[in-house]
């Protein structure tokens, strides 16, 4: 797996025309971005947080569509219940 990585960062930087350290520094980024919104959503959603807090950390658009996702699993999870 790490020749795997190695090698599409690699790939990335040839692509781009950028050094791989500018690829990983871009990687590191984007991956904590993500785990940082699914922390905040997580947060909301299990009321650790109020939902004005939520869209200052991370947006309107993420926590209207946490909240769209889920309705629809508790929207499935009773439609099951009532089978």
């Amino acid at each position: 797996m790490a020749t795997d990585l190695t090698e599409r960062v690699q790939e990335i930087a040839e692509a781009r025309g950028i050094p791989e350290s500018e690829i990983l520094e871009q990687a590191l980024e984007r991956g904590v971005e993500d785990l940082w919104v699914d922390l905040v959503l997580s947060r909301y959603v299990n009321d650790e947080i109020d939902r004005e807090t939520a869209i200052d950390l991370v947006g309107r658009d993420r926590v209207k569509r946490a909240e769209r996702e889920l309705q629809t699993v508790e929207d499935d999870v009773r439609w099951g219940l009532s089978a």
